[in-house]
């Protein structure tokens, strides 16, 4: 879920009735697809280690947050300066 599984997260942990009414629909709106597959082995018995690396723990790098929120507030900031200029 890359970045939006912190605000997933979130709303688990701080909301848990606004998020079990929403998982749901989110899930089938987004998250799944009604394409066929073909059979095949599946990833348990012919697992695939580039496409299912662990890249880390459960919590997000914390110098990617901050980077990310450090570069969403210059980017409102130069918005709010051209808008008041």
């Amino acid at each position: 879920m890359g970045r939006l599984n912190v605000v997933m997260r979130f709303g688990f942990t701080v909301l848990p009735g606004v998020y079990d009414l929403l998982v749901g629909p989110l899930m089938r709106r987004a998250g799944l697809c009604d394409r066929p597959v073909a059979p095949h082995d599946g990833i348990v018995f012919t697992p695939n280690p580039a496409g299912e690396s662990v890249r880390g723990g459960w919590l997000p790098d914390l110098s990617q947050v901050v980077r990310s929120v450090g570069g969403m507030g210059t980017t409102v900031g130069s918005a709010v300066r051209r808008r008041l200029g």
